[in-house]
């Protein structure tokens, strides 16, 4: 059986509590509307690079042990660029277990953060000119047994596996984008996305280079590629070793990128409930899945070995869905229009974003496979 795992972070502010109700804007609506940016707020990104105040320090182990006691396994806790914001993430679990423990976990932190004085925000973008708060979803599948599908093997076998199940995740993506976009995007969130880190309103999946290469050679070979390791980087001093490069280093204007083992989700805000994207992303995948066994049954049918039906449906299904593939600037005028070229979604307005929910039309994916 196969099962999907998320990771959640956490971003949020803190708000002393006696300067709170000084403000009746974010009494009212957890964001600030009227007033002058701050003179000092990220220029030099110092909150960002520096230690955790210590009464946010003493908030957040206050908070860590109520959470274990809960048996939420939170790991990281560290500042965020903003000043005043920071952020809590746990271990991996599967995805239905870690979203109840996120939601609780916003539970506890509205109740810990009175008893030091904060008042906590999840709002995306309660002050203008800083960043807003995310919830990235770290998002992967993989099997009971503990095969993660998302991870490239030493064989050939194991890497056509990977391949499979990246290619298909970037299909399933590319004919539901709209579907996609429509699980994340609220009135809050629409303030966050397109500025400051966050990503833009339209969904594309980055991959890194490596991983487009291989899946560039796929398409010019009738034969499995070879997956490149790690290279390492030399400073030519003895002193120091070698470092090896991630493959997959990220683009903070994607908001789907692969970052080497799962997805991350970026577009989730930090007041939403994952499990709307996480669910819709198990459903858009599954039905990718079927419809991508039913061609490979296909070609086998028709003499085709199962390997080659494999790879062979593997290619044209990447061939499909490139267009989903993007590794630039997600800011720019420029990627707008190439978006809406490639017949991506690129409608902002929330209320008309939740139309495809109603759509009776089925998507894509379920009108036959790639090839």
């Amino acid at each position: 059986m196969v099962v999907s795992y998320l990771g959640w972070e956490q971003e949020y502010f803190l708000v002393d509590s006696a300067l709170y109700p000084l403000r009746p804007d974010l009494i009212m609506v957890d964001r600030t509307l009227i007033g002058h940016n701050a003179a000092r707020n990220q220029q030099l990104e110092d909150h960002y690079l520096g230690s955790i105040p210590e009464r946010v320090l003493a908030f957040m182990r206050d908070l860590e042990f109520e959470c274990y006691k809960l048996g939420i396994p939170v790991k990281a806790r560290h500042n965020e660029v903003a000043p005043n914001q920071f952020e809590i993430a746990p271990v991996y679990e599967a995805a239905n277990l870690a979203n109840d423990h996120n939601l609780l976990l916003m539970a506890m932190m509205k109740k810990v953060s009175e008893r030091h004085g904060f008042k906590v925000l999840f709002h995306e973008k309660p002050f203008a000119g800083v960043n807003g708060s995310g919830k990235h979803c770290n998002w992967s599948i993989g099997t009971v047994s503990g095969i993660g599908l998302f991870t490239p093997g030493k064989t050939d076998t194991e890497n056509l596996m990977f391949l499979l199940f990246v290619v298909n995740v970037l299909k399933a993506v590319y004919d539901n984008n709209a579907l996609l976009k429509a699980s994340v995007l609220t009135a809050t969130n629409a303030h966050r996305l397109g500025a400051n880190e966050a990503p833009p309103a339209i969904i594309s999946a980055f991959l890194g280079d490596q991983l487009v290469q291989a899946f560039e050679d796929l398409l010019n070979s009738k034969d499995m590629v070879k997956l490149k390791g790690k290279t390492s980087y030399s400073l030519n001093i003895p002193q120091v070793p070698e470092l090896l490069l991630d493959n997959t280093d990220r683009n903070r204007t994607s908001p789907f990128a692969f970052t080497g083992n799962r997805f991350e989700f970026r577009a989730v805000g930090s007041s939403a409930n994952c499990s709307n994207a996480v669910a819709t992303l198990n459903t858009i995948v599954a039905d990718q899945l079927k419809v991508f066994k039913e061609a490979v049954d296909k070609r086998v049918a028709s003499g085709t070995p199962l390997m080659q039906a494999i790879l062979d449906e593997t290619r044209e299904v990447y061939r499909a869905s490139k267009n989903i593939c993007f590794d630039g600037n997600g800011y720019s005028d420029e990627w707008k229009a190439e978006a809406a070229r490639r017949g991506l979604d690129c409608e902002t307005s929330v209320p008309k974003s939740y139309d495809i929910l109603v759509d009776p039309r089925p998507s894509p994916s379920t009108r036959g496979p790639a090839s």
